[in-house]
């Protein structure tokens, strides 16, 4: 599963690497994205890159109330594409949650020891997202909520020695492939959710300082002793 994550690169550096024009006052570095925060994510509107923000925790159009989030922050890509809540936003809303690392934790007794995964040395990378609008039961007018899943697969050599699952990485060469609303061949999308080069990330033990939801600060980046 992927249940925190990092996003500490400014965004006027993500919008040229990832191609959208900023729109947004950048919020500063954040070091303990948790579920139901808003989230940075890429997709394509009116056939060009945006970005938005999005309540991560996918609540599908059909929900009476928004409780389900709690329950939508991850979707398995082994079955992303046939589960109700998730098979249309898979068909037609994907997008590219924004990321420069993600945390795991290993079990000690009952101690909880986190890891900080990265790319290429902490370099930003691109999570395989979801969205939808929500408006709410019997309501067609007014803004919606938009939110988003991460989906995840097996996890590759090196996150299994902490977890089973990762979340998916998507390669750059693919982004275009990915955020194609009109691409609804599902054999070309699965293929885009296989686990991450190990060989191009690390993992690195972290501060219990990040266990806590409401922290944030390079505390909870630093080295764990």
């Amino acid at each position: 599963m992927c249940g925190r994550f990092t996003l500490r690169t400014p965004l006027n550096v993500l919008a040229k690497q990832f191609q959208f024009e900023l729109d947004f006052a950048d919020a500063g570095p954040r070091y303990n994205i948790t579920p139901t925060q808003e989230v940075a994510a890429v997709r394509v509107a009116d056939s060009k890159r945006e970005l938005a923000m999005l309540h991560w925790g996918l609540i599908p159009v059909w929900a009476k109330d928004t409780k389900i989030a709690y329950s939508t922050i991850n979707a398995r890509g082994d079955t992303v594409a046939t589960k109700p809540a998730f098979r249309s936003a898979f068909k037609r809303r994907r997008c590219l949650v924004l990321a420069d690392g993600y945390y795991e934790w290993q079990r000690e007794g009952k101690t909880k020891l986190p890891w900080l995964y990265e790319v290429d040395g902490g370099k930003p990378f691109a999570l395989a997202g979801i969205w939808e609008a929500w408006h709410g039961p019997g309501k067609t007018e007014g803004p919606p909520l938009e939110s988003c899943s991460l989906i995840t697969t097996d996890a590759n050599k090196l996150a299994a020695k902490v977890h089973d699952r990762m979340p998916v990485i998507i390669d750059p060469a693919d982004y275009d492939a990915w955020l194609d609303p009109e691409n609804d061949d599902t054999g070309e999308l699965q293929r885009l959710l296989e686990p991450y080069d190990a060989k191009l990330m690390s993992a690195k033990p972290v501060n219990t300082f990040v266990n806590n939801s409401r922290n944030q600060g390079l505390e909870c980046i630093e080295p764990r002793v």
